[in-house]
């Protein structure tokens, strides 16, 4: 306990002298000061950013009336006009104001006016008294993002009250970021449907793309906003409209995002078999990947349901059996895949070591002699085949073709 009252008594007696040596500076930041020393945050605060931030206005007059800069910047570059519209302060806002605080300032990390605080942190009555008082609406911090900008994301605010503000004052709602971002791109981005269905009804371009070729619909889609997406779809959205080849479709589906998928199929999207089969030979690979051969048969089936002719499913479903076991139904997944696709190598040579594995070596010649004309170096095919010369009695033929696969570095041919 000696240590807690030591430790009292020194810290008060640095706020004592910290206060003896400035008299106008309150106890409240004296304390604040310490404690972020300690902390090492907070770079060049003074007592006005500390009472702007915690909405003191008996300080904060008191600082003006004694000399204190009204634009003092802390190192971050924010100003006491700028922490109070951040933190909601009217009443300290407008106090700044009439003693002209700068309302153009911008903080050195990011650009930001204090109308751009007031809007991202949801705080109207700042977001008037700073238009009122002739704040730029249109004003752009170091990525072209306007206040407006700022609080079209802000889906948590659920409601477009700092936008219609803003809009009333004059901001521009089909200004860009850097990027391309306009206010509607970034609304479907976050979700934010309310302010996607204001933007639209003041004329947004619902076809407009970033600079990544990305729309308003496939933001919403990219971050599963289903009630977005219904909305833009609703007021004509091109359901069909790719970014970078991928369309809207096929993203949700690929994400498993069966409610998206299935508004955007309602909507006139196109293609839905093959983008689902695509989706289901993704988790497949995945299962087969992991293990799960039964997740994977069940995969690869509904790529099958839903594109018949897909070679591939047949090959890779036909792998799921032979892991599982079930040999036959594997022979006969692999057989299908061959004769959709009959240039498979891969698929030659999975069947060939399935007849193989089971004996069936006059059957495993065919695909073999076809693969290695395609791939006359290829070694596990010529171990393969000496495999089956061998299983067929024919031990001569056997040892050469597991000298030459062996030749070729196939060390399992080296033993025989």
């Amino acid at each position: 306990m000696k240590w807690i009252f030591a430790a009292f008594v020194i810290a008060l007696a640095a706020v004592l002298g910290v206060l003896a040596f400035d008299p106008h500076m309150d106890a409240f930041c004296a304390v604040s000061r310490l404690r972020d020393h300690a902390a090492d945050r907070h770079a060049q605060w003074q007592c006005i950013h500390y009472a702007a931030a915690r909405g003191d206005r008996a300080a904060v007059r008191s600082g003006l009336d004694h000399g204190v800069r009204i634009n003092l910047r802390t190192a971050d570059g924010q100003t006491p006009l700028m922490l109070a519209a951040r933190n909601g302060h009217l009443s300290i806002v407008r106090d700044l104001i009439s003693r002209h605080a700068g309302l153009e300032a911008r903080d050195a990390r990011n650009g930001f006016t204090a109308l751009h605080w007031a809007a991202d942190r949801y705080h109207p009555a700042i977001v008037r008294a700073l238009i009122a008082a002739g704040a730029n609406v249109d004003a752009a911090n170091k990525w072209e993002q306007t206040p407006l900008w700022q609080a079209s994301w802000q889906a948590d605010q659920g409601n477009t009250e700092i936008a219609h503000i803003l809009i009333a004052g004059g901001a521009n709602f089909r200004h860009a970021d850097d990027h391309g971002n306009t206010p509607l791109l970034m609304a479907a981005r976050a979700g934010h449907r309310p302010m996607i269905d204001y933007l639209l009804s003041l004329g947004a371009d619902m076809a407009a793309r970033n600079d990544r070729g990305q729309t308003p619909l496939y933001q919403a889609v990219a971050g599963h906003h289903a009630e977005a997406v219904r909305l833009l779809l609703a007021r004509g959205a091109d359901p069909d409209a790719r970014v970078g080849g991928v369309a809207p479709l096929a993203m949700a589906l690929k994400a498993d995002d069966s409610r998206i998928a299935d508004l955007l199929q309602a909507n006139g999207a196109t293609d839905y078999s093959r983008y689902a089969a695509m989706a289901a030979m993704k988790h497949g690979r995945i299962a087969y990947t992991d293990g799960d051969y039964p997740g994977a048969i069940r995969a690869f089936g509904a790529a099958i349901t839903m594109q018949p002719q897909l070679a591939d499913a047949y090959y890779r479903r036909g792998l799921a059996f032979k892991a599982s076991g079930a040999l036959s139904d594997a022979r006969a997944d692999l057989s299908e895949a061959l004769a959709l696709d009959a240039g498979n190598n891969d698929v030659r040579e999975a069947l060939a070591r399935l007849y193989v594995d089971t004996g069936d070596y006059q059957r495993a010649l065919a695909p073999l002699g076809r693969l290695l004309d395609d791939q006359p170096d290829n070694a596990r095919a010529l171990y393969l085949l000496g495999e089956s010369r061998h299983g067929l009695g024919d031990v001569s033929s056997a040892s050469d073709y597991f000298s030459q696969a062996c030749g070729l570095g196939f060390k399992p041919a080296c033993s025989r």
